[in-house]
């Protein structure tokens, strides 16, 4: 057994009273409490005076196998399987190093991910495999595609034999596919019932990509468990987020993941500016009902979200209107319950050790979110 003595400990729900950690193994067995005389004599107390400790980030969207470089087919068409894991491995070691302890990938090429899981070395993940999406809609270059019914299940029950743990259904168009309008639904709302319900019955949880208005619609209705992006664009490229809608997701069990956490400078075209005022307005909107919000960072898609890039998300979440201990808990906490990851994003009696040190107090100096001092993984250090 060891301890932790810091400046401040945040637990994923609140800053403890005594900002002391004892670990053993790779879990957490107390916090808040003396560090026992035994202990400090034998010289095992990291003194981390000045510092804060949190839980290890969750971030609920990641892509491993993109770099950044180019369209996101370029980024995938120009390697194999065998580069492409490779890259991956290298993408979710950089996660690590940045404070991601937890992270979902939420696309890859012929389940690449799903063979990096349990590596002590590498954060824990959560992986969906290729996307599922109709012919040619967004991300089809990953392979998921799927048209009618049959294909549908098909594509779900090969997905459970697989062992993902996560179905990843696009259910409007995106972006960076040119193919398919990013505000306009791909799937009717009986295939989107369809998959979250074949899904449930095998106990896998939904995430369903959806930018448009329509789309988030059906998501909510159909009981999807996370939307990702969920930036209510309509044919226009306007974000505009009716209130009734928000009324719903916000009373639902459907969490928002906002794609949120971008490198300062990032380049974007204007349309792109203004809906991420939006965003933030809905995003504040929908935790203000009582809603759940958390993080996905879509890490990987661009340059300016590398895979360490987590940290930069606490800005616009205050931005949004979330004080920093709420900013804190959609980072860790809540995320973790978002997409069912047992025992992380908590420091808590049993819970999985996963710390972070960040350099000051991020309540008074939010910035000092980005300035990871040292990082754990079940207990062992990253270095």
């Amino acid at each position: 057994m060891w301890g932790i003595r810091s400046g401040a400990v945040f637990d994923g729900a609140r800053f403890v009273d005594r900002p002391t950690i004892l670990i053993e193994g790779g879990s957490i067995v107390a916090v808040g409490e003396p560090i026992p005389e035994t202990i400090r004599e034998r010289g095992e107390v990291v003194d981390l005076a000045g510092s804060t400790v949190l839980p290890g980030f969750v971030d609920c969207h990641q892509h491993l196998c993109f770099d950044g470089v180019g369209t996101l087919d370029e980024q995938v068409s120009r390697v194999d399987d065998a580069a492409l894991t490779v890259r991956a491995r290298a993408a979710a070691r950089t996660a690590l190093r940045g404070g991601v302890t937890t992270l979902r990938d939420l696309g890859d090429r012929s389940f690449v991910t799903l063979g990096l899981r349990g590596d002590p070395d590498l954060p824990t993940i959560l992986a969906a495999g290729p996307p599922i999406t109709p012919p040619l809609g967004h991300c089809w270059y990953l392979g998921g595609e799927c048209k009618g019914a049959d294909e549908l299940i098909a594509a779900v029950r090969e997905r459970v034999e697989r062992g993902c743990d996560v179905i990843k259904m696009m259910v409007t168009g995106g972006a960076m596919t040119p193919t398919f309008p990013l505000w306009k639904a791909q799937f009717t709302e009986d295939e989107v019932r369809l998959v979250v319900d074949e899904a449930h019955r095998s106990g896998l949880p939904v995430a369903a990509h959806a930018h448009g208005v329509e789309g988030i619609r059906i998501a909510v209705d159909v009981g999807v468990d996370t939307i990702e992006h969920c930036s209510f664009m309509t044919e226009s490229m306007v974000s505009a987020a009716p209130d009734e809608l928000l009324d719903d997701l916000a009373a639902s069990r459907t969490a928002m993941s906002a794609t949120l956490g971008r490198l300062p400078g990032a380049k974007y075209p204007p349309v792109w500016v203004e809906a991420s005022k939006r965003i933030r307005e809905a995003i504040g909107q929908i935790h203000r009902r009582g809603g759940a919000v958390v993080v996905g960072s879509d890490a990987g898609i661009n340059v300016w979200k590398p895979h360490d890039v987590m940290p930069h998300a606490l800005e616009p979440l205050l931005v949004a209107g979330m004080t920093p201990v709420e900013a804190l808990r959609a980072m860790t906490s809540v995320g973790a319950d978002a997409i069912r990851a047992s025992g992380k994003g908590r420091l808590v009696p049993d819970a999985d050790a996963d710390m972070v040190v960040v350099g000051g107090d991020p309540i008074t100096e939010p910035e000092v979110i980005t300035r990871i001092e040292r990082v754990w993984k079940a207990g062992a250090e990253v270095v």
